[in-house]
């Protein structure tokens, strides 16, 4: 079953133009558009931030593969809704799953998928501010002997 916006509006404690904020950023994958109105599946948790903070979120995921230490990245976020950004990442299938909790050790070895890279994609296209995002990607393919490696980095 799914809910129209003002019913998850109700129950995110939240106004109806917030909710159909997160529809239109593409923060809410599964949300869809039902002729005039936003359908959103029961189930599907409120976004703990806007998409420019779930972007930034993504960001420091390259950010440390691309050699900045854990200690220099500068949140802008309490640590508590840091761990719940990127649970909700996790959970919306933009990043590969790590253990939040257990961020310094293993948020290294999360990378973006391709819809987290379409987000970020889009963030750079429609965002106002002058904050750049980079979305990198690095796939394999391997068939008997042979393999190959691809890589793909987005920049605004």
């Amino acid at each position: 079953m799914s809910k129209t916006v003002n019913e998850k509006a109700q129950e995110w404690n939240c106004s109806d133009s917030t909710v159909k904020r997160y529809c239109v950023s593409g923060i809410i994958p599964p949300a869809e558009k039902d002729g005039r109105r936003w359908l959103i599946p029961d189930e599907w948790p409120k976004p703990p931030m806007t998409r420019h903070g779930l972007c930034y979120l993504m960001d420091t995921i390259y950010q440390l593969n691309h050699g900045v230490a854990f200690s220099a990245i500068k949140w802008g976020y309490p640590e508590e809704e840091v761990v719940k950004g990127f649970a909700y990442l996790i959970g919306a299938a933009f990043i590969t799953t790590f253990d939040p909790q257990n961020m310094a050790e293993e948020l290294v070895n999360s990378s973006l998928t391709p819809r987290g890279e379409a987000l970020i994609e889009r963030e750079n296209a429609e965002s106002k501010v002058k904050t750049s995002y980079k979305a990198h990607m690095t796939t394999g393919i391997n068939v008997g002997v042979l393999s190959a490696e691809f890589e793909a980095e987005l920049s605004r």
